[in-house]
């Protein structure tokens, strides 16, 4: 993610075009918007949640010629080619739309912004929403008013823009978040492969997912998915950012499957494998917090429990109790209060 103590975002330019599919050409707007205070907020508000999501990845333009590339050049050059920029970018996401029929219709935002006090080039694809809204029908008799499905509906402030590029103008770096559409019979990042021309890093949300896959697919193979590996994965990925704000893949893949060489060098090399080679990962809290702060199971009777993913192991507060007839018991202890939820 892009961190500053100073997070504000100034917009200075935005334009929106139609990216419509089921229409031969994108619909190009003549005027850029006019930042009044229900678009300047829209717009903040998109921009302020996608610069802090958890799937926002680093990348870097690719290749002699990026045609991208040299748009954002131009652009930090001289602001006043924002609108003629605007329109080359639409007009190449749109061929690529156009030739790829999975990949969804679109608005596209266009704009440059100040965030932590540096410019950006934002492009924002707004993938259409179906949604329902009135409809009022002129008959003979007067108005007659209806339900029609809309599939052209734009994210609301609260819900989410899937994909999105944010390019540094001083520097050219670029952050994005993207999703894999079928291209050619295989499921393929077109954003940043056919659209941008970067190789992209990790994001973090994907570095986490890769070591619960991993672990996850070794107990799989060793354990046969005994129950307790999760469980030791997320308190020690839990005590891991508590002591050194980090996840340390080697420390927590011995916690889990403490003395056992063999299948920690196999738990690692399935980490290498995915492409996660760092041994020592910073996570923002958030993420941390929500992803192994509470461990969650559910029995083949239909009970799920959740609970801190500290008490794991902690007899005093819950106790996983193996039986004679390969049965388990789950004992919750010293509570004090029930509360119906």
């Amino acid at each position: 993610m892009v961190s500053s103590t100073d997070n504000s975002i100034s917009t200075r330019k935005a334009i929106l075009h139609i990216l419509d599919t089921n229409i031969d050409i994108p619909v190009i707007s003549q005027k850029e918007l006019e930042l009044d205070g229900e678009i300047y907020n829209f717009l903040e508000k998109h921009l302020q949640k996608l610069l802090n999501d958890h799937n926002l990845k680093s990348a870097e333009f690719i290749g002699e010629v990026n045609e991208i590339r040299n748009i954002c050049d131009k652009l930090n050059q001289n602001t006043q080619y924002f609108y003629q920029a605007s329109i080359e970018i639409a007009n190449k996401l749109f061929m690529i739309l156009v030739k790829n029929v999975d990949i969804p219709s679109a608005d596209l935002i266009c704009c440059i912004f100040d965030y932590c006090n540096q410019p950006y080039f934002g492009i924002l694809k707004l993938n259409y929403k179906t949604g329902f809204t009135h409809f009022v029908l002129q008959e003979q008799e007067g108005n007659v008013n209806t339900i029609i499905r809309h599939r052209t509906m734009l994210p609301t402030e609260s819900q989410k823009i899937d994909e999105c590029a944010f390019i540094n103008l001083d520097d050219l770096s670029v952050k994005l978040i993207e999703k894999a559409y079928e291209i050619n019979g295989e499921k393929e990042f077109y954003l940043s492969k056919l659209f941008l021309n970067c190789s992209t890093q990790l994001s973090d949300i994907e570095k986490i997912k890769i070591i619960e896959k991993a672990a996850k697919k070794v107990n799989k193979q060793f354990f046969d998915e005994d129950f307790d590996k999760p469980a030791k994965l997320k308190k020690a990925v839990a005590e891991s950012f508590e002591e050194t704000g980090s996840i340390q893949v080697d420390t927590i893949i011995e916690k889990v499957f403490e003395n056992n060489i063999e299948v920690q060098n196999e738990c690692i090399e399935e980490i290498k494998k995915a492409g996660l080679v760092e041994k020592n990962i910073p996570v923002p809290e958030k993420l941390a917090e929500r992803k192994f702060r509470i461990h969650k199971i559910k029995t083949d009777t239909g009970i799920e429990i959740n609970f801190p993913s500290s008490y794991y192991n902690d007899k005093e507060k819950i106790d996983f109790i193996n039986n004679p007839d390969g049965t388990i018991s789950i004992v919750i202890k010293n509570v004090g209060k029930i509360v119906n939820r």
